[in-house]
């Protein structure tokens, strides 16, 4: 039988074209996600104020995803709060609530995630200094595998953008929340947080 060999040329030739064939599923599966913030975009960022003495502080902003890549947000912090810790308000079947931490968000192509009140939102421990409305607090999310930083400044109010008509029917305090940060029940909250697991936000912006 005879025996065809095969010159070092044509090997390296075939083992491209095969190493080539073999990479091609791994491309074509699943959706692109961008490395960093991408085309991310915060919507009307703002930190509820909270009275004199207050630790914790709730912050609400619109993710806005203008590219074609998803985004994951992994994280927020602040330099004005000892931490920040990305939380997700929800009733069971008895009408209770509860916050439940997120690990991460993810915003899909031409897609928005609203944190807002008695939704998702963000807890910011311990104040480095007490803020009245009107103040700004930079807070800073985390994206992607490098944990790119993408800064935004929020203000300090006393009422959110659409709170104003709607302030009775929405307001977290309804829930045992949003106004624990004019009161003392938040951290109780946060305590069963540390109980609840983390939420899946691989579909974010299904509530």
């Amino acid at each position: 039988m005879g025996h065809t060999f095969i010159g070092q040329q044509a090997r390296r030739w075939l083992l491209f074209t095969v190493t080539g064939v073999l990479s091609l599923p791994l491309v074509a599966c699943g959706t692109a996600e961008a490395p960093d913030c991408g085309a991310l975009r915060v919507d009307e960022p703002w930190v509820r104020a909270a009275p004199q003495g207050a630790d914790v502080m709730g912050a609400y902003f619109t993710l806005v995803n203008d590219g074609e890549d998803k985004v994951v947000v992994n994280g927020v912090s602040s330099t004005q709060f000892d931490r920040a810790e990305m939380h997700e308000t929800v009733v069971n079947d008895d009408g209770q609530a509860s916050m439940q931490p997120i690990e991460r968000v993810v915003v899909a192509p031409g897609e928005e995630v609203a944190f807002e009140a008695g939704g998702r939102h963000v807890m910011l421990f311990s104040p480095s200094q007490a803020y009245a409305t009107g103040d700004q607090v930079e807070l800073v999310l985390a994206c992607g595998a490098d944990q790119a930083e993408l800064p935004v400044a929020a203000t300090v109010r006393a009422d959110g953008p659409d709170e104003q008509m709607q302030h009775d029917g929405h307001d977290m305090g309804d829930m045992n929340h949003g106004d624990a940060a004019h009161e003392n029940d938040e951290p109780a909250l946060s305590e069963d947080s540390d109980n609840a697991g983390s939420a899946n936000e691989d579909s974010a912006s299904a509530e």
